[in-house]
């Protein structure tokens, strides 16, 4: 008959046992999941946006122009500077020189609820319903938007297209 201690190791013993056997069925459980990864990847290259290029062969930062021009805290003077392309942030008023540097557009309420109009006619009847209640209002349309995150997400892009749009077109007509 063995003995207190001769049984606890073997039971001691047991649950080594199940447990190297559970690691080794969790290793090629992961091995099988993951046989995949050592094979090589094709990558496809992801398109950089090409630089808009002035007149006078500046690249403009048409990136940091969209941010601009959305910007609607009336915190922050946004420039183009006209030698390097760049975008100048000022605070508390000041003004920079011109030529060299133009003042950035900003979108005005009644853009921003034209945009939200536009927005709204290009929907599907069930969510273009849903939104025309709000598009009078900014808050009441974030709120339409905030329980559709696909449509809050289209939402997004199709204001930034916008914004490049009226930015192009800016530069266009400033030279």
């Amino acid at each position: 008959m063995p003995t207190l201690m001769q049984k606890i190791r073997l039971i001691w013993r047991g649950w080594n046992r199940r447990r190297k056997e559970d690691a080794a069925g969790r290793e090629q459980e992961f091995l099988a999941r993951s046989s995949g990864w050592g094979k090589p990847v094709v990558v496809t290259p992801v398109e950089k946006p090409v630089p808009l290029r002035s007149s006078a062969g500046i690249d403009v930062d048409i990136e940091g122009l969209t941010v601009a021009f959305l910007d609607d805290s009336g915190q922050i003077a946004h420039y183009l500077d006209t030698e390097s392309g760049e975008v100048v942030d000022v605070r508390g008023g000041a003004a920079l020189a011109l030529p060299r540097f133009r003042r950035v557009p900003a979108r005005t309420p009644v853009s921003d609820e034209a945009d939200r109009r536009a927005f709204t006619v290009a929907l599907e009847p069930p969510q273009r319903q849903r939104l025309e209640t709000a598009v009078q209002s900014p808050e009441e349309f974030r709120q339409a938007l905030s329980l559709d995150r696909a449509l809050e997400r289209g939402w997004y892009n199709f204001k930034n297209d916008r914004a490049i749009e009226a930015i192009e077109r800016w530069l266009r007509e400033s030279g």
